[in-house]
Parts: structure tokens; C-alpha cells; sequence
């Protein structure tokens, strides 16, 4: 399903979008389309499934340590498709692979963008590529399909917020907080703000993650935003539940919680 598709349904059916991210790989590889298929049970609309770094300079401490131990199992971007490859035909909902440049350019980024296509992956986050010197990445993305989705925070000056929401597709991943990710308090009022200023300038779904990290802050932050993305949160739960009896069922409940 296309990123596009899954927000006009969710329009129509007066929702917003619940999207979850989780590293692949964490905590072990034989984890990961099990716990891809729970989320989907779960109820979530779009899955961001990160493919870890070494240098992961936006993420806070919870998602840097579940990416090194993902990196300790020698992970690929060969063995991430080929898992995704085995569970193709059970997803029925959007997947973004959210990632840093370094990896797609040394796999390279065509190559890259054609196996996400076989894959039917809908769309891409790259951390630390800037808008600026995104062009040869656009071009490709643009090529096979798939939707280049951006950051706008909340300092991004007006001129480049312009340049950003014109070029993003798929949806705009407005980041509430400056610094990096992981649970804290929200100014919902400052939030708001600036995506009145986006949405001013730009039809495309915007999502607010970074932060969010209970029920409380998923209701307050959908009722002024078109969806909600939960990393730190999830991957935490993972790695205090996934030896326990039960886990992807507790997985479900919680992410249910999380989302109701």
C-alpha cells in the first residue's frame, strides 16, 4: 500500500496515523518479522523500520544501544531485504526505511532504491542527508516510487521549511523537540504552531515523532497533527519483554495502549 493511499483511508475514516519504529535486527535478527507482523496486528498504520548505524547522531540512548546490538549480529542490507523478502506477502500496510546515508552510499543509492521497489518499501528517512544535498537521492527515490519523506524541526527558518515541504513526499516528519530521541515532556502549544506553518505551505501529511512516549502525549499530539511516530517507547519494551513468556502478545497489548 502506498504511503498516499493509507492517509486517505485514515482520512475517511477520521483517523490518524499510528506509526511505530523498531531497528531491524533488535534484539536478534530471528525477532524481526515476528515482531513486524505483531505490530501490524497491533493496529499500526505505517511501520518505520530503521537499519542501524554506528554513528546514529539523532538517537538517544534507548535506540543506540538496541543498533549496537544489531550491528554485534553482522547485519546486511542484503539479510534486511531478504527478510522483508520472506514476510512480503502477509504486510498490508506501509513501510519507510529510516536509515543515514552512509550505508545506501556505500551500497549504492540506486541499487538501493531499485531493491526497495522489489520490496514494495513505500518510502525513505535518511537522518543525516540535508535537504540540500539530497538531489541525486530525490532523483532515484523519485525514479523507483518511492516517497522521500523529510524533517522540518523546530528550527527550521521559513525559507527552508518552504524548500523541504515542497520536496517531501509521503508525509513531513516534523520533529517536536531539538536534541535527540527518547521519552520527555512536550510543549503542545509550540507544536501546533508550527505545523499550522507548515500546513500553510504544504498539503502533505505531517507526523510528529521524537518524544512521544505514552497514550496521554499520542492523543494530544494526533488531535493537532496528522499521525504520531513511536520509536524509543517500543524498543524499550522490547528489550525488558522479549525473553518473557508471551512477548509478542504483550507487545500487541502494549502497543494497543499506546494507540487507543
Amino acid at each position: 500500500m502506498k504511503i498516499e493511499t493509507k492517509f486517505n483511508q485514515l482520512k475517511k475514516e477520521g483517523r490518524k496515523a499510528f506509526i511505530a519504529y523498531f531497528p531491524f535486527g533488535f534484539p536478534k535478527i530471528s525477532y524481526s518479522n515476528d515482531i513486524f507482523l505483531a505490530l501490524q496486528d497491533a493496529g499500526v498504520d505505517i511501520i518505520e523500520l530503521g537499519f542501524p548505524f554506528s554513528d546514529p547522531l539523532a538517537d538517544g540512548p534507548i535506540i543506540q544501544k538496541a543498533s549496537v546490538t544489531a550491528l554485534e549480529q553482522n547485519i546486511s542490507i542484503n539479510s534486511f531485504f531478504a527478510n522483508i523478502r520472506k514476510i512480503k506477502k502477509e504486510i498490508k500496510i506501509p513501510v519507510v526505511v529510516m536509515s543515514y546515508y552512509n550505508p545506501i552510499f556505500k551500497y549504492k543509492v540506486g541499487s538501493f532504491f531499485q531493491r526497495l521497489r522489489e520490496n514494495e518499501i513505500r518510502g525513505t528517512i535518511l537522518v543525516d542527508l540535508p535537504f540540500e544535498e539530497s538531489g541525486n537521492y530525490i532523483n532515484a527515490a523519485e525514479k523507483s516510487g518511492i516517497d522521500p519523506i523529510f524533517f522540518i524541526t523546530p528550527v527550521t527558518a521559513a525559507k527552508r521549511m518552504k524548500k523541504i515541504a515542497k520536496g517531501a513526499k509521503g508525509f513531513i516528519y516534523y520533529i517536536s523537540t531539538t536534541g535527540i530521541t527518547g521519552p520527555r515532556s512536550l510543549q503542545h502549544k509550540d507544536i501546533a504552531s508550527h505545523i499550522k506553518r507548515i500546513k500553510e505551505i504544504s498539503n502533505t501529511p505531517v507526523c510528529v515523532g521524537f518524544g512521544i512516549h505514552n497514550n496521554q502525549q499520542v492523543k494530544k499530539i494526533s488531535s493537532i497533527s496528522d499521525g504520531v511516530i513511536v520509536g524509543s517507547e517500543i524498543v524499550k519494551f522490547i528489550s525488558q519483554n522479549y525473553k518473557k513468556k508471551n512477548f509478542l502478545k504483550r507487545l500487541k497489548n502494549h502497543v494497543r495502549k499506546l494507540r487507543s
